[in-house]
């Protein structure tokens, strides 16, 4: 066993110990001359928890608490969300309800031309689609990333909004809005061009997801790339994902009632998110 931290016994070590047998790092607590001592099988390991804990006690990273205790009820849940911590991440959020709203959840053709990827008309009951060239070349830019903000039903707005306050939350409390934001925006056009490339000019597509996928890409694979940079989630969570992804593939989802996935937009955010994991792993090691 390696000694990784000495601290005072007045410090609750209960959430950081939940928090590190949750991401599947062994440890032990005991007691040596009025201090509290973790330890750990090695090195490696001890490195990676004295990180965790600065990090914990800076504000950077915000741990998983452990069970709560019974009565507690989503009033009580909400007040213990920091969302003056993570404005950009509240920001995305609120605009997916405010174009959710708009477009009457996916029934309003007409508002749902306006974000879609390929412009299209809607006329005496048929739509008329142009191309993404055309709409380009008038300047409607903001196609290559209003989709991710179009949602399909109450269903495809929750999943999506509870996914990005998982990954979004963490990632920004660690790295900030505007690192958020730009990944946010990298993925999002990624994802679409997938999906365009996938699908062609005659599809309409929408969805957070793609996006979701690739904050999640990053968060995986930055930990994967330095084991002392930890955004504090549950391995389950990848897993999931991940399994959701190839479920997709299956067609199975679509049959049983939850629509046509995006499944290129999946793809594609996912790999552009694994990508700037990757990159900013690689850059900023030695720096963290």
């Amino acid at each position: 066993m390696h000694r990784a931290l000495e601290l005072p016994t007045d410090i609750d070590l209960s959430d950081l110990s939940f928090f590190l047998y949750a991401r599947g790092i062994p440890h032990k607590i005991t007691e040596e001359s009025g201090k509290q001592v973790v330890w750990t099988e090695n090195e490696e390991k001890s490195r990676i928890v004295t990180g965790l804990y600065q990090q914990w006690q800076s504000g950077d990273l915000q741990l998983q608490a452990a069970p709560p205790r019974r009565g507690m009820n989503a009033g009580s849940f909400l007040k213990r969300i920091p969302w003056q911590r993570v404005p950009v991440t509240l920001l995305f959020m609120v605009a997916c309800l405010v174009v959710a709203l708009i477009t009457r959840g996916g029934a309003n053709w007409q508002a749902i031309a306006w974000f879609s990827f390929i412009p299209f008309e809607v006329a005496n009951g048929y739509l008329y689609f142009g191309s993404l060239g055309m709409g380009l070349d008038q300047g409607q830019y903001w196609r290559l990333l209003s989709p991710v903000f179009l949602h399909f039903g109450l269903t495809h707005l929750a999943f999506n909004m509870l996914a990005l306050y998982i990954f979004g939350s963490r990632l920004e409390a660690r790295q900030g809005g505007l690192h958020l934001l730009a990944i946010i925006v990298f993925t999002a056009v990624i994802s679409n061009f997938a999906q365009y490339f996938w699908g062609g000019d005659d599809t309409i597509f929408g969805g957070f997801s793609g996006v979701v996928y690739g904050l999640m890409g990053y968060c995986m694979t930055r930990e994967k790339v330095d084991r002392s940079w930890q955004f504090g989630l549950p391995p389950v969570y990848y897993g999931f994902m991940l399994t959701w992804l190839v479920v997709g593939y299956t067609g199975i989802l679509g049959s049983i009632g939850f629509g046509n996935m995006a499944n290129a937009a999946h793809t594609g955010g996912l790999v552009a998110g694994c990508l700037l994991g990757a990159i900013a792993g690689l850059l900023f090691k030695e720096k963290d």
